[in-house]
């Protein structure tokens, strides 16, 4: 699950130490979720299993956005729908590596689209985890 809410990932300064805001931190690390699942996708290549990363509707009508004082714009039906076209739309089956706003494909932030700034944060987030080979 990832969102339309994209920025660039500055890895001059990936935690935010200087002006941060959550908003920015959403954003990168939605960013950031579409281009691992990009890579995850080209990993999995020929094994049968896919990764697709999914906006699955705007401002649903949940309690969180209720809570934060935003009028819903879509409801949470149209955010399932969304989840279950991907899960089981015969016309998507073994379609991997795909950005999808709602019903529809579409394009992610630009940087998806930058092999070396994907590099760059798989390398990151292994370190970051503690997983990266020394």
């Amino acid at each position: 699950m990832s969102s339309a809410g994209q920025q660039a990932i500055d890895f001059a300064d990936v935690m935010l130490i200087r002006g941060y805001s959550g908003a920015r931190a959403y954003c990168q690390s939605k960013l950031a979720q579409v281009m691992l699942t990009i890579d995850l996708a080209d990993e999995l290549a020929g094994t049968g299993v896919t990764a697709t990363c999914l906006h699955p509707a705007t401002y649903m009508n949940t309690t969180m956005v209720h809570r934060a004082g935003v009028t819903p714009i879509s409801t949470v039906e149209q955010g399932a729908e969304a989840i279950l076209n991907l899960a089981v739309s015969p016309a998507l089956a073994g379609r991997s590596g795909l950005y999808f706003n709602g019903l529809r494909e579409a394009r992610a932030h630009a940087q998806v689209d930058d092999t070396e700034a994907r590099r760059r944060l798989r390398r990151l987030s292994l370190e970051l985890t503690g997983l990266a080979d020394d």
